[in-house]
């Protein structure tokens, strides 16, 4: 199947995208490729963050305050296991533990990352194609002043707090890509790097060697969504990320990251100052309102991507 756009997402800004893409290009004209460098086991539970954040935006189901997890769950498990002594690192709610449920007995039973998020997309109603980076175990290491630890670790338990001084995937060079990304990439008419962490929840896609030389090849249909505004990520621990692994914290600084596998850099359009500086790394540069807090701006910041490549509508 050809797809219109591939998209590349981690957890937060890009879903937020997605979300405005949906109510202007038709779900089965998506495809979306997804990090899953942060899956973890809690209480013994499979859990692919990213996965479930990306297809319940595509259900219409995301809690769209905190992006993570479905609307106006309950946390009675959550609740009654805390209350038991037993301490989550995430806080999971009923509904939500369901599909992660579903996920960790159908591995159990020898059914691989990709065959169980299609089975949830087709039980969501979701007609994108919601592809896993890899159907091999990628785990995010994050090493700081106070040691190695899981992203979650990092992030959720410990708030960014330390240092960082290296980010390792483990396992990427023996990881495959999952089946249909390598189509996904060489077949749709344009990818899309969304507006997410350049460094843990892009960098693990990135880090699989094939589906790397697949958006090099593909370069001049790459167009990547800056998720940095002047100085300043939009959200979460970016700017630790990217400088703790020397990275300038600016959308130049992106771009850098990027640059060998994007044609074309978006960026905000307060920004114009960076464009001169993101051209001559081989970039062609478009200038939009990328800051994207409600559902209207996302919708004007899809339709803004869909005009520079030129998509009928």
């Amino acid at each position: 199947m050809i797809f219109i756009l591939t998209v590349l997402s981690g957890g937060t800004g890009t879903p937020k995208l997605l979300q405005g893409l949906i109510e202007v290009v038709p779900q089965e004209e998506i495809s979306v490729i997804v990090n899953t460098g942060e899956d973890v086991h809690v209480s013994g539970l499979r859990v692919s963050p990213d996965l479930d954040t990306v297809v319940y935006t595509l259900a219409g189901l995301i809690d769209d305050q905190k992006w993570y997890g479905i609307e106006e769950d309950t946390f009675h498990t959550h609740d009654m296991l805390k209350d038991l002594g037993h301490e989550e690192i995430l806080r999971i709610g009923d509904r939500d533990r369901s599909v992660k449920l579903y996920r960790t007995f159908r591995m159990r039973e020898g059914a691989t990352l990709s065959q169980v998020t299609k089975e949830i997309c087709t039980g969501l109603g979701v007609q994108s194609e919601v592809l896993p980076m890899s159907d091999d175990r990628v785990t995010t290491r994050v090493f700081t002043d106070k040691g190695e630890m899981t992203f979650h670790e990092y992030w959720v338990e410990r708030g960014a707090e330390d240092e960082v001084r290296d980010v390792k995937f483990m396992n990427h060079e023996s990881a495959d890509p999952a089946p249909g990304v390598l189509e996904s990439l060489n077949d749709s008419e344009s990818i899309i790097i969304g507006p997410s962490n350049p460094i843990t929840s892009v960098g693990p896609i990135l880090a699989i060697d094939e589906t790397r030389s697949a958006l090099e090849r593909n370069r001049e249909k790459v167009i990547a969504v800056s998720p940095v505004l002047g100085d300043a990520p939009v959200s979460g621990p970016t700017g630790d990320l990217m400088r703790g692994l020397g990275h300038e914290v600016s959308p130049t600084g992106v771009a850098n990251i990027y640059k060998d596998f994007v044609g074309l850099f978006m960026l905000n359009e307060g920004d114009e100052d960076f464009a001169t500086e993101i051209k001559d790394l081989g970039m062609e540069v478009s200038l939009a309102d990328i800051l994207i807090p409600d559902l209207s701006s996302r919708i004007s910041l899809a339709e803004e991507i869909l005009e520079v490549i030129d998509y009928n509508y």
